[in-house]
C-alpha cells in the first residue's frame, strides 16, 4: 500500500530533499529514502545510524559479505526490494559471479568456510528453524568469531525488521539504472546520508 504521506513527503523539508535526490539520480526517490524521510526521528537518523555501524564499521567482515548477508536475508523473506537492492551492493564489492553463484546455491558457491558456516545459520535463524547450541558451535568452528557471529545475527533481525516494512508498504523494485545509482552510493557514503 502507497502512503500518500510517505509518497509525497510530509513537510517542506521532506519534500525539497525529495525534489533534489530526484534531481541528483534523475530518477524516482527510492521508496526507503521516502520511508527515512517521513519519520525521520524514528526511521531517518536512529536506524541510519545503526546501519552505518552494523554495515560499514570494524567487523571481520568486509561491506561486501555484509551486503551480501543482507542481501541473502531478504532473499529468505521474499523481500524482492531489500533483496535487489543488497544485491546490487555487495555486486558491486563483491563481483556478480561471485553473488549469483551464492543466490544458485550457497553450498556450493566459492565463498570461505565462514562465509558459508554464516549462510547457513542466517537461512535456519530467517527461516524460523529451532536454533540450537550445535548451530552455533557450527558455525564457531568455522573460525567466525563471537563478534562476528553477533554482527551477522544483527544484520539478520535489523533486515527481517526492514523486509517486513518494505513489504508493508509496497515498495517498489528500483531499475537498473536506479539500483547501480543507489550501489554507488552505498558504496561510498555508507548509511549515515539519510
Amino acid at each position: 500500500m502507497k502512503l500518500t504521506k510517505i509518497e509525497r513527503g510530509t513537510d517542506v523539508a521532506a519534500k525539497i530533499k525529495m525534489a533534489v535526490v530526484a534531481v541528483l539520480m534523475r530518477e524516482r526517490v527510492p521508496d526507503i529514502a521516502r520511508m527515512l524521510m517521513y519519520r525521520p526521528a524514528f526511521f531517518g537518523k536512529p536506524l541510519t545510524a545503526y546501519l552505518q555501524a552494523l554495515l560499514r564499521g570494524a567487523s571481520e567482515w568486509t561491506i561486501g559479505e555484509r551486503e551480501l548477508f543482507g542481501a541473502f536475508v531478504s532473499h529468505c523473506n521474499d523481500c524482492a526490494y531489500c533483496h535487489a537492492s543488497h544485491r546490487a551492493v555487495a555486486v558491486r564489492a563483491l563481483g556478480a559471479d561471485l553473488v549469483d553463484a551464492v543466490f544458485r546455491d550457497w553450498r556450493s558457491a566459492p565463498v570461505t568456510p565462514q562465509v558459508r558456516a554464516v549462510l547457513e545459520f542466517l537461512e535456519l535463524m530467517t527461516r524460523g528453524g529451532p536454533i540450537e547450541r550445535s548451530d552455533v558451535e557450527r558455525v564457531l568452528e568455522s573460525g567466525v568469531t563471537d563478534a562476528g557471529l553477533q554482527t551477522a545475527a544483527h544484520i539478520c533481525i535489523v533486515f527481517t525488521v526492514i523486509n517486513r516494512v518494505a513489504d508493508a508498504l509496497g515498495f517498489e523494485v528500483e531499475s537498473a539504472s536506479s539500483l547501480a545509482k543507489s550501489a554507488d552510493h552505498l558504496l561510498r557514503m555508507g548509511y549515515r546520508t539519510y
